[in-house]
């Protein structure tokens, strides 16, 4: 193989290769493209009847609508993302707990397919709206390097069971969104939104400070061993890119807990982050 069919097509194996192989991969990427532009149209023509002064006052602000729209779509793209994820972990509990770093199934290859599809399409919209939508650099760094890092994840056929935690993050978007959706009707006020604000720091705190940062260590200590096998550059990747992500979730879970600190000790209500 050339130098460039090498990095381009997928190191598959067996059934894997029904969705991680090159023709398969772009198929189901494009597909995962397009059903977010599809749902960027439906949030488009079902809001101004659903919430129809909300949507007229985000028409006066700086892309305000396709912030909230683009928010509809993450609701629904976190919904299907962490479903494969958890069926590909009851299908084969090994991916997150065993020692094989080159495991992958069929389910584990549509994750990660899914996911880069994703995540490019969010880094695209990030990028589009700079200096507009919050997040600013820290989103862009983490979409950014989550990206490179499932590339190669696909490229090289390794560390699936990394990338199903990774996923599982995703579990926390819904109330996010949320909360988001609540702020903008103007409801910050309300129980409600105080209590999907709760729901959201505890889920960060169960997801991505606990459940995913201490299960992908553990896995890639069991997985040491092939881990260190790899060429320096990728093992050093995966590692590194392993624990940026990890600082980030770390860094925003910590500025969510002082809210929610202040929201439940003091007299303050919640700012929009």
């Amino acid at each position: 193989k050339t130098l460039f069919m090498q990095f381009a097509c997928s190191s598959c194996i067996g059934v894997a290769c029904e969705a991680c192989g090159c023709a398969a991969s772009a198929a189901i990427g494009a597909a995962a493209l397009a059903s977010y532009c599809v749902l960027l149209a439906v949030s488009r023509a079902l809001m101004p009847h659903l919430v129809p002064a909300t949507y007229a006052r985000l028409d006066t602000e700086s892309s305000g609508r396709m912030y909230w729209d683009s928010s509809f779509v993450a609701t629904f793209n976190a919904a299907v993302n962490c479903t494969l994820a958890i069926f590909a972990i009851v299908e084969e509990p090994r991916l997150v707990w065993g020692d094989d770093l080159y495991l992958q199934t069929r389910s584990s290859c549509y994750v990660v397919v899914v996911f880069l599809a994703w995540i490019t399409f969010e880094l695209a919209m990030q990028l589009l709206y700079w200096g507009r939508w919050p997040g600013g650099h820290s989103m862009v760094v983490h979409h950014s390097t989550a990206l490179v890092a499932w590339l190669f994840f696909w490229q090289g056929g390794y560390g699936h069971g990394l990338t199903l935690f990774g996923v599982l993050c995703e579990l926390t978007n819904p109330f996010m969104s949320f909360r988001y959706f609540l702020s903008a009707m103007g409801l910050k006020q309300s129980r409600l939104y105080l209590v999907n604000g709760l729901a959201f720091v505890f889920s960060w705190l169960a997801v991505r400070v606990l459940l995913c940062p201490i299960g992908g260590t553990l896995l890639i200590w069991r997985q040491w061993a092939l881990i260190s096998g790899l060429p320096l550059w990728r093992a050093a990747l995966m590692v590194s890119f392993f624990g940026l992500g990890t600082f980030l979730q770390l860094m925003w879970g910590q500025k969510l807990l002082a809210g929610a600190v202040k929201v439940l000790f003091g007299e303050e209500h919640p700012k929009e982050s």
